[in-house]
């Protein structure tokens, strides 16, 4: 559920402050998650994944936790994503594949990482954003870069050993073929016209990191990201927010409500605005000063709203589930990682005056499974363990970013309701959608008339007004229930476990969804199972939008539900589940067909991204055919 992701993160507050998170506690966090991790490596070198992506984050994170570049499971995981990389498309690995490979310090990656760059600036819309994919270099070229890397003197005639360093490389640097291939570009022989072109926020920021890193390789990518920036400038909202995609052709109308972690994206794109405009300046003046940014009205207004999604700590004890802070899911690790990118690239330690890195922290220890990962909705690729590591670390990817910017302060929350930013000291605080600040209500089930938004437990509210927004008799029934679930022995759980099923109100649900992500093995199949049970007390509309819900583990339970109530029009929706970034939502969804049609198209758990493609493809030609029947 939306509420679930980020949960908000303060229920109640300690009468009795307690220490901040320290070092050892956190060091002693990063140790286990690394374990974690790399115990989530499969044999091949990989992470779980359709995507190289996964694995080149992986491995940036090892290594930014410290990890030896020479360690087994760097160099396995950099070989797999060297392997990928000729034929690389995907916006997301891409980036994340640059940053690895830089990452790594090996000069002999260099015509790689070139060439990846030049893919991200030829998949760039012509409006400013990305989307998921961008264009495929040609056999020849991936035939010269396979004979070109790993050596230290290439084809081209360029000796690896005698390149400038890094940051001082120029176009004349590049490969002949590359140089070519940016031409190409600049004549817009390259790139994805249409006048109804829509990319989104999420590979946007992704892609702009990747561009950042790989301008040190005196590739020109600096136009790109100030179109970025002019795309961020004019999609912003009035409230100081950015959501997941914009209407084309309607600078400023939002496609979705204003979501914190797409706000994070865009305050990265106006920043690296700022830091491409240093670097053209320094290309005729080298003494040139950074522009001071405080008076970027945009940026001020961003980070006004964004204070409204960072909670206030509620102190430390050291000891794991401390009362007060909520469990976290779906996005909410995403989130935090999105947010420690803009707080260490703009160096800000406080935002909205509160302390995001101990907020965050706080929330990390707490949510950390005894294995030492952390689960979201990417947890089986291993993406929210690296999220969290990430976070506790202060990875910092735009090093030379941080220090071309100056002037920023933390600009407070505004006191005063009208502007950019003006949202933010309504009654209510602002609620970003898919993202889990803010509750979304249950349909189908009865709410509480007491349960205003005032007192939703997962709403991060402003800490002068926290201790006047207590949880609901509702919401503080749920929450010890799903607190007795995770304590309770074999014998209690099903009692437990039933009461979680049968008990009416949204809270319920909630409690029992944020355990599940708790448990394991047998507690965590049964806790699925009631969850399951109980989403087909749900009407079918409401089923058909949890199909399609940010938490997993809804969308997981709605399929399941949707095959036990027969609800055969939602077959197209379950289709669509066949291509859900989580496994267990896959294999729900394929249960639900196969039991709703007798049909059983695939694709099983081993399935290529092209065979899992040719089944979604036989499931839509089988129900056009059938649909009427």
């Amino acid at each position: 559920m939306r509420t679930m992701l980020l949960a908000g993160a303060v229920l109640a507050l300690c009468s009795m402050p307690a220490r901040a998170v320290d070092r050892k506690a956190i060091d002693a966090a990063v140790e286990r998650g690394v374990d974690a991790l790399k115990k989530m490596q499969q044999p091949d070198g990989t992470w779980k994944n359709a995507y190289i992506g996964a694995t080149a984050l992986a491995g940036m994170t090892l290594i930014e936790c410290g990890v030896a570049k020479n360690d087994k499971a760097v160099v396995a995981a950099a070989a797999k994503v060297r392997e990928a990389s000729y034929s690389l498309t995907h916006t997301y690995s891409l980036a994340l594949s640059i940053i690895f490979l830089d990452s790594l310090g090996e000069s002999s990656d260099t015509p790689l990482i070139e060439s990846m760059i030049v893919r991200l600036l030829a998949g760039q819309l012509r409006s400013g954003p990305w989307s998921y994919h961008c264009p495929a270099i040609s056999a020849d070229e991936a035939r010269r870069l396979q004979a070109e890397s790993g050596g230290r003197v290439l084809k081209a005639g360029r000796n690896l050993d005698k390149m400038p360093t890094t940051g001082k490389r120029t176009v004349k640097d590049l490969a002949p073929a590359i140089q070519a291939q940016l031409q190409l570009i600049n004549r817009g022989g390259v790139g994805r016209p249409g006048m109804m072109e829509s990319g989104d926020n999420s590979n946007t920021q992704f892609a702009i990191l990747g561009l950042w890193v790989g301008r040190r390789y005196g590739v020109p990518t600096q136009a790109a990201l100030i179109k970025t920036d002019q795309y961020f400038r004019a999609s912003q909202s009035a409230g100081g927010t950015w959501s997941y995609t914009m209407i084309p052709g309607m600078p400023g109308m939002m496609g979705t409500g204003g979501m914190p972690t797409m706000t994070c994206a865009g305050i990265l794109g106006l920043a690296f605005g700022h830091g491409s405009a240093l670097d053209i300046k320094k290309r005729k003046d080298p003494d040139a000063k950074a522009r001071d940014i405080s008076s970027d009205a945009k940026i001020k207004g961003a980070l006004q709203a964004l204070a409204e999604a960072v909670g206030t700590p509620v102190g430390w004890d050291g000891n794991a589930g401390r009362v007060g802070i909520a469990p976290m899911s779906g996005k909410g690790y995403y989130y935090l990682w999105s947010l420690e990118r803009v707080a260490v690239a703009l160096k800000l330690e406080t935002i909205g005056k509160k302390d995001w890195y101990a907020w965050g922290a706080e929330l990390l220890l707490t949510n950390q499974n005894q294995d030492g990962s952390w689960r979201g909705e990417y947890a089986d690729s291993g993406a929210d363990t690296c999220f969290a590591l990430l976070f506790l670390k202060k990875a910092n990817f735009t090093r030379d970013l941080s220090s071309g910017l100056a002037g920023l302060k933390d600009p407070g929350r505004l006191l005063r309701p009208g502007g950019v930013g003006g949202d933010a000291l309504r009654t209510n605080p602002p609620t970003f959608d898919k993202t889990g600040i803010g509750k979304k209500s249950d349909p189908g089930e009865k709410k509480s008339p007491s349960s205003g938004d005032s007192a939703k437990p997962t709403k991060v509210v402003i800490p002068d007004t926290a201790d006047k927004s207590p949880r609901t008799a509702e919401e503080k029934a749920a929450a010890k229930l799903g607190d007795d679930l995770l304590r309770s022995t074999k014998e209690r759980r099903a009692e437990v476990l039933k009461e979680l099923r049968d008990t009416r109100g949204v809270a319920y649900t909630e409690a029992l969804v944020a355990s599940i992500s708790r448990l394991d093995g047998d507690a965590r199949k049964e806790a699925r199972v009631a969850l399951a049970e109980r989403l087909t007390r749900m009407k079918p509309d409401t089923l058909r939008e949890y199909l399609d819900d940010d938490e997993p583990e809804i969308r997981r339970a709605a399929a399941l539900a949707t095959a036990a109530k027969k609800n055969r029009p939602h077959v197209p929706d379950l289709i669509k589940r066949l291509s859900d970034p989580e496994p267990v939502v896959r294999r729900a969804a394929l249960h639900a067909l196969k039991k709703l049609t007798g049909k059983d198209f695939g694709p099983d758990d081993e399935a290529t991204v092209s065979q899992r493609k040719e089944a979604i493809a036989a499931w839509l030609k089988w129900w056009q055919a059938n649909s009427r029947e």
